[in-house]
């Protein structure tokens, strides 16, 4: 039997925060969440035992339940030390447990390969830790700060976690550390090695990184952005399979991208609703009425619904000079408080049913204001901001929110506003509809999945 050890009791000293780190939102989930989802989701992994403040012990059981983390065993308090920490998850391991991994509660971003890895590597070794190649010059100083050597780099590694050992290795560690009298290593291989057991490594991740300091957390944001990149990979039959009994609804599903996701998920899907303002029913996504009116007819229909993808937006080519006060509020409206009508009016009835998936589209324009483009730009920078915001509400309802965030793409809209131009150099409405779908099978929420 594997089992993961989640070290989660740090009080984030470093981090210069009233919450430890662990519990810190990032892309719409607490730290310590999207970790245990990694290894909650491995196929080797049998049992998990988190360690945390005593004061967590509850939160942490709580994430558990919403997020149905059922391999989590136990959640247990921690000690004052690192080393301290790691013995007492050790010791609450069960006693067929073979082999036992110890990772970081604040690396959410382990990637399912290197605990593959890992695995693999400890059965034959006993004793494994993940590292990653040093890109610096590692430089050794004195005590006045002149150097003392520059050793050669090629065989110098930077530790990570997970680190796994056999289950009866490290608790002889362990026990010889405490007659040794070692209370404050940190690091288990440190301990097992001196036992004389040999420590073999595996290769981590650059992006493995561990979230100690503010700016690490928005590193990690930017990283899970990078995550959430739709892969090259092509939507096959078997994937929309998984659509066969779901009902969608596709505001601005009428033309370019909306339509394009219609025609791709009718054939699968049990129900869906490419919807716009002539379409029957009618919708008008500036109006809170007539989109409750909309949702009720069709939840009163399906008896629920699962998707909602909100493709209506619009573009008004302006210099701030020149785009008059009216201008300026209709894009607000229609691409800011119209998403937020929307969010507010499905989220009774994706509650009632505990589950449901909220699709945005934004634009790659969202990254920095353009010339021309005041108005637009800055309304989806605004929408990724409410995108990010409203998954954190709703994560806990088994509500995921993303936003598409494509760049420049051949659709009507586009046209109105800049003529024609060489297609070759747009992005296929077709195209984005088929990533648009890779992205909703992902289980993440509150991430930007970007379609270039």
């Amino acid at each position: 039997m594997n089992t993961a050890i989640i070290l989660a009791s740090g009080t984030g000293i470093r981090f210069q925060g009233d919450t430890p780190k662990q519990f810190i939102k990032l892309a719409g989930l607490p730290v310590l969440v999207h970790t245990l989802k990694t290894f909650q989701s491995h196929s080797l992994i049998d049992k998990i035992i988190v360690v945390t403040g005593f004061e967590y012990i509850n939160q942490v059981w709580g994430y558990a339940n919403t997020y149905e983390l059922n391999k989590v065993c136990k959640v247990v308090v921690g000690g004052a030390t690192r080393q301290e920490s790691s013995r007492i998850g050790i010791e609450c391991c069960a006693p067929e447990t073979e082999y036992v991994l110890i990772h970081d509660g604040v690396r959410p971003l382990l990637s399912e390969i290197i605990i593959s890895n890992v695995i693999s590597a400890v059965k034959k070794f006993k004793a494994i830790d993940t590292v990653i190649p040093s890109a610096d010059t590692i430089v050794v100083v004195d005590k006045n700060n002149y150097i003392e050597s520059i050793p050669d780099r090629t065989f110098l590694k930077r530790g990570q976690t997970p680190q796994a050992f056999s289950y009866n290795l490290i608790q002889q560690a362990h026990k010889l550390a405490s007659e040794n009298d070692i209370s404050n290593s940190t690091d288990d291989c440190a301990l097992v090695m001196k036992l004389g057991h040999s420590v073999y490594t595996v290769m981590g991740d650059e992006q493995n990184i561990k979230v100690t300091y503010p700016i690490d957390l928005h590193i990690a944001d930017k990283l899970f952005q990078l995550k959430c990149h739709v892969s090259d990979e092509r939507l096959t039959d078997d994937m929309l399979k998984q659509f066969s009994d779901k009902v969608f609804l596709i505001i601005g599903g009428t033309s370019g991208i909306g339509k394009s996701l219609a025609e791709i998920l009718k054939p699968h899907a049990r129900s869906v609703y490419a919807l716009g303002r002539s379409t029957a029913p009618a919708i008008d996504i500036t109006d809170s009425d007539s989109i409750e009116h909309v949702l009720q007819t069709i939840y009163s229909r399906e008896g629920h619904i699962d998707y909602l993808i909100n493709c209506a937006g619009d573009l008004i080519r302006k210099n701030v000079e020149f785009t008059s006060i009216d201008e300026w509020d209709y894009i607000y409206d229609v691409n800011v408080k119209g998403n937020f009508l929307i969010a507010k009016s499905i989220i009774p009835y994706l509650k009632k049913q505990h589950s449901g998936n909220i699709m945005f589209v934004g634009s790659s324009s969202y990254t920095r204001g353009r010339s021309g483009y005041a108005a637009y730009c800055s309304s989806k920078a605004a929408l990724v901001n409410f995108c990010q915001s409203l998954a954190e509400e709703l994560a806990p309802n088994n509500i995921r929110v993303n936003i598409i965030s494509p760049s420049r793409v051949n659709t009507p809209l586009r046209f109105r506003n800049f003529g024609n131009e060489d297609p070759s150099t747009l992005l296929n409405p077709d195209t984005v509809a088929e990533k648009t779908v890779l992205a909703m099978l992902h289980e993440t929420t509150g991430s930007i999945f970007e379609i270039n």
